[in-house]
């Protein structure tokens, strides 16, 4: 937003923000079938706007949403289905946390959060997990000196 309150588009915030990230191929599938009906949209609209923009989050005629409409109605949403408000950018946070209590190690999860620096992902991005927790603890429960065979 410039001091006017227009809407403006601006680039990623650094250089390695941008990239290919890989992703599951149920996300893709999604993804494919909602460009489908992203097309279907835009060929049965009489008076699109949006040129040769391909906004996500688009109110009919392809312009792209005030940048406050998307967390609105993410907060709708919740509110809607009764669900604990989480800002929408929370959902980096969750990605991060879903990834790390998965068995994913901090590089990776900052490599596909296209983070600068290993601190911020570490440091903000993931926290303490339960979940975690007893995973390295099932670890050291295999190293249990009465299970080990130290000779035949």
């Amino acid at each position: 937003m410039d001091e006017e309150g227009n809407k403006i588009e601006g680039e990623v915030k650094t250089e390695e923000s941008e990239g290919w990230v890989a992703m599951p191929k149920w996300y893709m599938d999604e993804l494919k079938r909602y460009e489908r009906e992203w097309r279907k949209e835009r060929m049965s609209c009489k008076n699109w706007l949006g040129e040769d923009k391909q906004y996500i989050f688009h109110g009919g005629q392809g312009i792209m949403y005030y940048p406050s409409t998307p967390t609105l109605t993410w907060s709708r949403f919740l509110e809607k289905n009764g669900l604990p408000h989480v800002k929408f950018h929370g959902l980096r946070h969750t990605a991060g946390m879903l990834l790390r209590e998965s068995g994913a190690d901090l590089k990776t999860i900052q490599e596909r959060l296209r983070h600068t620096k290993l601190d911020t992902t570490a440091n903000i991005y993931t926290h303490k997990s339960e979940t975690i927790n007893q995973a390295a603890v099932a670890h050291l429960e295999e190293l249990n000196p009465k299970w080990l065979k130290f000779a035949p």
